[in-house]
């Protein structure tokens, strides 16, 4: 990558970060979502309350059941408490909600007719495109940020010895995860005109990415057609490492896998997103 590309990026990159600051009612917005999902599906859904057995029951025999109702918790969720398997598998759609409008800006610049300066300026035309993804990557982290304190606002524990390098092996693979998905969008968005289109692949590809994944339940409750479709969808492998390095849970196979899927993946999405801003832009 030569200075002329570097200062093109670094210019495009710095000119979407004040477009985004100068947008606080679309900020302040961005973090409804993520916040309704977290508070009134994430604590409203109490598994534990399935521990609480009725009256009457001798209490070696109830003590007994809930021993067997924990571990039964314990083995599925790896967590007494839903909102810690809840809470980390949502950092990663929520991940994936920011990542999908990143081509809005570009299909914009395109109507309103900057984008056409760009291209007359003497700069490399993926310099627009890594620029737009760059963006997204940053817009992206600081949302991360927020929502992250959100979730140990609400009562996230992590798991007993917790360090900086877990918290950074986190933004390490939430970073890879919007590099990714961020790459994907705007590549797509370069031949797109309208932003209703955008508007409709984003609505198209988020609930079936959020479903088919170990978001919300675990990869064993699914059946056996979408355990195939999970194995490749980005955000299990991204929740799978983001639950390791905050709860303690799954296998250092899973992470090891996960690590290499993940890394590829976006290594991959970049790659074609480079090419396209070079053939179509």
């Amino acid at each position: 990558m030569n200075l002329t590309t570097l200062s093109g990026i670094s210019g495009l990159f710095a000119r979407e970060m004040k477009k985004w600051f100068r947008q606080k009612v679309q900020i302040v917005f961005a973090f409804v979502i993520p916040l309704m999902w977290l508070t009134l599906f994430g604590k409203s859904f109490n598994i534990a309350y399935f521990l609480n057995l009725p009256e009457g029951i001798p209490p070696d025999v109830k003590a007994i059941v809930q021993k067997a109702m924990e571990e039964i918790l314990l083995r599925v969720f790896g967590s007494l408490d839903y909102f810690n398997f809840f809470a980390v598998g949502m950092l990663s759609v929520f991940a994936l909600f920011t990542s999908m409008w990143s081509g809005m800006s570009l299909v914009f610049d395109r109507r309103l007719g900057y984008l056409e300066r760009f291209l007359v300026a003497p700069i490399p035309r993926e310099s627009i495109y890594l620029a737009k993804v760059f963006s997204a990557l940053a817009k992206g982290l600081i949302q991360f940020t927020i929502m992250l304190l959100i979730t140990f606002a609400l009562g996230l524990t992590p798991k007993q010895g917790f360090t900086a390098i877990d918290m950074m092996g986190l933004y390490m693979v939430i970073a890879g995860l919007i590099l990714a998905l961020s790459a994907i969008f705007t590549a797509i968005a370069i031949r797109i005109t309208s932003h209703d289109t955008v508007i409709s692949i984003a609505n198209l590809v988020n609930i079936p990415l959020m479903f088919t994944s170990n978001a919300i339940f675990p990869l064993e409750q699914m059946p056996d057609w979408m355990r195939v479709i999970a194995a490749v969808n980005p955000l299990t492998h991204s929740i799978t490492l983001t639950r390791y390095l905050v709860l303690g849970i799954g296998s250092q196979a899973q992470v090891i896998l996960s690590t290499f899927y993940l890394a590829g993946f976006t290594a991959v999405c970049v790659f074609l997103g480079v090419a396209a801003a070079r053939r179509y832009l």
